[in-house]
């Protein structure tokens, strides 16, 4: 079962309970055992670094090949353990055998040479035969990505029924963000950042978890600052399937008390093209599927 990050609903915010869309992971399993994940070497060359120290550092350069999600089922992996190579839970970023198989693969492609240990140190020879097809390159991947979807956004006065008007309520809404059921998240046009707090945080367990420093800080209309504690980079589902869509976001860790335990502001907002109404309490954007909703 997922993780839950929850408060008491004090029952005025006059709007239904919204789920943010389906477990996280892709579930493979079809009633057998999850496939096994096929290794491309045999052997691998001594490194000086550890693979998620060598993520970490050099993932900037776009060098490295995502490869579908993990493979076991979401109701069978340890939720408490989180991989940044696939932005989703199950195992550690270091435990990834897919991340060390591509760490691997650049080595013998010449590059990442400055973590080979030893200067003569030569790669070692690729497993033979190997079953499995080689991902394809950034250019392959962008054909076949699908359009989004161009229907109309529209919000119908049916759409707020159920609601009592006139009303000053915000929009809240419930996501999955790294695989955790996250409760009482505020959607903020004003918000200039995504804002992930710290208590929530902490509440989400996740381990192998990378904090990028930050030396930014937050203002409020009263003109206060507050200091961040760093950047963190998690999947968020938005909406549900058919009409899904999966947006990395790069929260803003803050360290101070809330009514909220996250906030979604202008920066996921625009780059999924949300539309929001407050007066019918709803985000609508488009996906592939067609227009999702929260």
């Amino acid at each position: 079962m997922d993780s839950q990050v929850s408060r008491q609903d004090d029952g005025n915010n006059g709007k239904k309970n919204k789920n943010g869309g389906q477990n996280g992971g892709n579930n493979n399993n079809r009633g057998g055992p999850p496939p096994v994940q096929i290794p491309w070497f045999r052997e691998y060359t001594p490194l000086t670094e550890t693979v998620a120290i060598i993520f970490n550092q050099a993932e900037h350069h776009g060098i490295f090949n995502y490869l579908p999600g993990i493979r076991t089922p979401a109701n069978k992996r340890d939720n408490t353990k989180y991989c940044r190579f696939h932005c989703d839970t199950g195992h550690t970023t270091e435990e990834c055998r897919v991340l060390k198989d591509e760490v691997e693969r650049l080595i013998q492609r010449g590059q990442l040479r400055e973590y080979v240990r030893g200067a003569n140190q030569q790669p070692r020879q690729p497993a033979q035969p190997v079953t499995r097809p080689q991902p394809q390159d950034n250019h392959d991947l962008e054909k076949k990505i699908s359009r989004l979807s161009d229907d109309p956004i529209i919000f119908t006065e049916g759409e707020a029924r159920g609601l009592w008007h006139p009303h000053t309520n915000a929009i809240v809404v419930t996501l999955h963000i790294a695989g955790r059921k996250v409760f009482w998240i505020l959607v903020d046009n004003r918000s200039s950042a995504d804002i992930l707090f710290k208590s929530t945080f902490n509440k989400m367990n996740l381990i192998g978890v990378k904090i990028e420093p930050t030396a930014s800080s937050l203002s409020g209309f009263t003109g206060d600052s507050i200091s961040s504690e760093g950047i963190l980079n998690f999947p968020v589902e938005l909406g549900s399937s058919p009409c899904q869509h999966i947006q990395a976001v790069d929260f803003v860790l803050v360290d101070c008390p809330s009514l909220y335990n996250a906030i979604i502001g202008r920066p996921t907002l625009n780059k999924i093209c949300a539309v929001t109404s407050t007066y019918h309490l709803v985000v609508k954007f488009p996906t592939v599927g067609g227009i999702g909703i929260l």
